[in-house]
């Protein structure tokens, strides 16, 4: 007869022995698993190490081209000396464009040999305007018309005054006009020759809807005496062109053909860092793909990529080659550019 004892003790050590080796059979399993996962992530720690390295070598190469492409399109630079040799050359920015843009882009052409004539940056009483400064407008320039006629019409005017001073004589020609009929000597008009021309940029001077710096003339003179300037106009890659920048290149490029460079700028990139673009910002060329493919494609010149130290060079061939061949191209890597960069010259 079997002892209930007996079985009971039985059944307690066959569910021990069960428990012990459950407990045993999990311990293995868990080392195990413990002993991969750490040898993935030593793997993974390894990996990450290593594309540290490589990252950090690339930043390091990549700083270095910064440095020497910085060399190529600055002072004593080989790769521009004499390009624009006593050239007079005007650089337009639009306010939001930084000053060391302006700066780096007046040394690359200083670089060339180019007479740096002066820098006009326009203001956000032209680009923007607020209802004082449209008024004020209307009254100085006897315009009619609501803010965006008033804008447009001031944008092409200036346009027309960059024209009759500019390297190439503008030929005479008929222009439509928003001017309300006036008696008023105060009234500044449309400019028809080159003294108009000083008038009304002196006027927008007045106004605060531009400035004019870095010439050598004094006095009552509002734009550098003289005339035969070329000009490089830019503007940042988030501005719309629509409101000032393409009226006033499609101005001056129709009066005087090829004696125009536009150029769009983005923020300056790090040195050493391969891009700053994001997903919000417009395609690259979006500033100047109207000017790329309207009327006035084959009388200015194009560059995309201003902040860049290949952008400022290209700029300076591109204004080299409008004055010894006469060619105009859309250079850079945006929307319509036709090539990467100017044919360099033979040297």
């Amino acid at each position: 007869m079997i002892n209930f004892r007996f079985h009971l003790i039985s059944l307690v050590a066959v569910f021990l022995a069960l428990g012990v080796g459950v407990a045993m059979g999990a311990s293995f399993v868990d080392r195990a698993t413990v002993d991969s996962l750490r040898g993935r992530v030593d793997d993974l720690d390894e990996g990450y190490r290593r594309r540290g390295v490589e990252l950090d070598a690339t930043r390091d190469q990549l700083g270095q081209s910064d440095s020497q492409a910085a060399a190529l399109a600055g002072e004593g630079s080989e790769a521009l000396a004499d390009r624009l040799t006593d050239v007079p050359v005007v650089v337009l920015a639009t306010e939001g464009v930084s000053g060391d843009l302006v700066e780096d882009t007046r040394t690359s052409l200083g670089a060339a040999g180019a007479d740096l004539a002066g820098t006009v940056r326009l203001q956000p009483a032209l680009t923007d305007p607020a209802d004082s400064d449209l008024a004020a407008a209307r009254q100085r320039f006897g315009l009619r018309g609501n803010a965006a006629d008033v804008r447009t019409r001031l944008a092409t005017d200036l346009g027309v005054s960059l024209a009759l001073l500019s390297a190439v004589p503008p030929e005479a020609s008929d222009s439509t006009t928003t001017q309300a009929p006036t008696g008023d000597a105060a009234i500044v008009p449309t400019p028809t020759d080159a003294e108009q021309a000083r008038a009304y940029i002196g006027a927008l001077s007045d106004l605060g809807m531009l400035t004019v710096a870095d010439t050598d003339t004094g006095g009552e003179s509002r734009f550098p005496l003289g005339s035969g300037f070329r000009y490089v106009l830019i503007g940042g890659a988030d501005e719309d062109p629509d409101a000032v920048l393409a009226p006033l290149a499609t101005a001056e490029a129709d009066r005087a053909p090829r004696t125009l460079t536009v150029a769009e700028a983005r923020p300056a990139r790090p040195t050493g860092e391969a891009t700053t673009t994001t997903a919000d910002q417009p395609a690259r060329g979006s500033l100047v793909e109207s000017l790329r493919g309207g009327e006035v494609a084959d009388a200015l010149s194009t560059v995309d990529d201003l902040e860049e130290a290949f952008g400022r060079i290209a700029a300076v061939y591109a204004v080299a080659e409008q004055r010894d061949t006469g060619r105009v191209g859309h250079y850079g890597t945006g929307t319509g550019a036709t090539a990467p960069f100017p044919t360099v010259p033979a040297s």
